[in-house]
């Protein structure tokens, strides 16, 4: 216990001067701190970028820096058009020519009105549904893409059955001038994953079996040069499966086009009748089921046909030039009638 004395000290002064040291530190601490966030925001306001996503500028026509900063401030990429401005003379920028471009995260004024001065970092290219892997070369070299070639060579390894035929999805992209054909092939097969996942299951059957997903690939790619509007897509599904199911044999002229595209011999509007005596095991009048991959690259509206076909007896169709579309029948001795009057559509056509 304390005696009487310790109740009666007398108190230090340096509690209380160590609390106004500390209220004194801390009002000087978030002083210290509000100047420099302002120091950093009159920077960032005058010179600097916004850490920002990336942005995909579309220029519509040749613009001039004053445009071009005006709308790069209206996005957010610059705080300050007028100093952007000051910033694209020291690099000659002054004309930003039309073109697609790709500005970096949090690029800086410095570094935008290079990318600008260089031109257009993207290129849009369409893939319509149902292009080869050839096709798709093709217009990636018309459109200016470097790597092209390297694309190509990547889809067809020499010798070799395509890994990548199939699964390249078609549609619009904006890509790199200057990029790799292994970024581009990941990026269509990704959007091919994608538009895999989300078809209906279970997939049907052949014989009891259910088709394996690269089948399923196959025979949209078959359904997709074979019908002629997507809303026939699911009928051919079904005579396709009716006809592996018989069984018989498919019977598919685009098959051997296919074939003839892969031996070098190349591409043909109209088949010959030496053509369906083509060696291939593409060639589905020599060979029974499907053919041993892809001979396309189809579209969702072909791998969902192929994914759920439609209900029908029917195992025969052919084009009718002046419908534009298919007769299909279950009887072969009227599929040889609509043949013959398919004949006379195209003799009398203009």
């Amino acid at each position: 216990m304390d005696s009487p004395q310790s109740l009666h000290r007398p108190r230090s002064k340096w509690p209380v001067f160590l609390v106004w040291l500390v209220i004194l530190g801390g009002v000087g601490f978030g002083a210290f701190s509000y100047w420099k966030r302002l120091e950093e925001k009159r920077h960032i306001m005058r010179f600097g970028a916004m850490p920002m996503p990336e942005l995909i500028a579309r220029v519509p026509a040749d613009w001039g820096v004053s445009t071009l900063a005006g709308r790069l401030q209206k996005t957010g990429k610059v705080r300050d058009a007028s100093a952007f401005e000051e910033v694209a003379t020291t690099v000659g920028l002054e004309t930003i020519r039309k073109g697609i471009y790709a500005l970096p995260d949090a690029a800086s004024p410095l570094d935008l009105a290079k990318i600008f001065k260089a031109g257009p970092t993207l290129g849009r290219v369409t893939f319509p549904e149902g292009f080869t892997g050839f096709q798709m070369a093709a217009r990636l070299k018309k459109n200016g893409f470097v790597h092209a070639d390297e694309f190509q060579d990547l889809v067809y390894p020499a010798g070799k059955d395509s890994p990548y035929e199939g699964t390249l999805f078609p549609q619009t992209y904006d890509l790199p001038f200057q990029g790799s054909a292994k970024s581009l092939t990941a990026r269509l097969q990704k959007q091919f994953d994608k538009t895999l996942k989300e078809l209906p299951r279970p997939f049907p059957k052949v014989n009891g079996k259910v088709l394996t997903t690269r089948q399923i690939v196959t025979m949209a790619s078959l359904i997709e040069r074979e019908a002629a509007s997507s809303e026939e897509m699911p009928v051919v599904a079904g005579v396709i499966l009716n006809r592996l199911n018989a069984p018989m044999r498919l019977q598919i002229d685009a098959a051997i086009l296919y074939a003839r595209i892969l031996e070098g011999k190349g591409a043909k509007k109209r088949m010959t009748y030496a053509d369906y005596k083509f060696k291939s095991p593409y060639n589905t009048y020599l060979t029974d089921g499907l053919p041993p991959g892809p001979i396309c690259n189809p579209g969702a509206a072909a791998l969902k046909a192929a994914a759920k076909p439609a209900t029908t007896n029917a195992l025969y169709y052919v084009l009718s030039p002046k419908l534009k579309r298919h007769r299909f029948t279950n009887s072969y001795s009227q599929h040889l009638k609509n043949i013959r009057l398919a004949e006379q559509e195209r003799a009398a056509a203009p």
